[in-house]
């Protein structure tokens, strides 16, 4: 019992590591990366503090899907972070690009059968849905803050109501990060979640992959 509970304090411990170090990564990349974002560590500051909420709800919901999704199968499920990802996360931010790969939750199948493949399968997509709903979800919120500022306008008569930058910002970034996760967590490639369900199910992966790279280019290019 107290090894128990001493691996799941050392899994929030490691869940936290993620959480704080990819949401600096992800403040510098949106504050402009290495050439531009320490200009200004007050506007850094405000970045880094708006994307580690976001990552929060990004990051954390994306890999208890996979834990909370692995463990009703029955397998064995544990967050682990990724030192190198930490390392490569950093570095693409300070170079101006988005790369989350902190760590993991690593699953013990048991026995490779067909059965066991597609439960992995299943565990495996629930992350990147997790991302693609809150996508939708971060959208909405930034449509209703843009109507809510227009309905007092035109109720009013009088100027829309302003509301707060960092609250607009923030929403902005989970609409962005969420994109971001949702498309590149599907790529069927090593140990991606995306390989997974492509070893699982083609025709699933293919659905929800398709549905990402939408999601993807209406929010970077519409």
């Amino acid at each position: 019992m107290e090894v128990q509970k001493e691996n799941f304090y050392h899994e929030i411990l490691e869940f936290a590591v993620s959480v704080v170090w990819l949401g600096i990564a992800f403040g510098i990349y949106f504050a402009g990366g290495a050439t531009q974002a320490f200009s200004s560590m007050h506007t850094l500051g405000i970045d880094i503090l708006e994307s580690m909420f976001v990552v929060f709800f990004a990051f954390v919901l994306h890999e208890l899907a996979h834990r909370i999704a692995a463990r009703r199968y029955g397998f064995q499920a544990v967050y682990h972070v990724w030192i190198p990802g930490l390392v490569m996360a950093m570095g693409a931010a300070l170079l101006g690009f988005l790369l989350a790969a902190p760590g993991g939750v690593y699953i013990s199948m048991g026995q490779n059968t067909p059965e066991n493949r597609a439960k992995m399968g299943k565990s495996a997509l629930a992350g990147p849905v997790v991302n693609m709903v809150l996508t939708v979800v971060f959208t909405v919120l930034l449509l209703i803050l843009s109507a809510y500022g227009q309905i007092v306008k035109s109720t009013t008569g009088g100027t829309a109501v302003q509301i707060p930058v960092y609250v607009t910002d923030t929403a902005s970034m989970g609409v962005v990060i969420n994109a971001w996760l949702g498309f590149f967590n599907l790529i069927p490639f090593g140990s991606f979640d995306g390989q997974k369900v492509f070893q699982w199910n083609k025709k699933v992966w293919g659905i929800f992959f398709g549905a990402s790279i939408i999601l993807f280019i209406l929010i970077f290019f519409a």
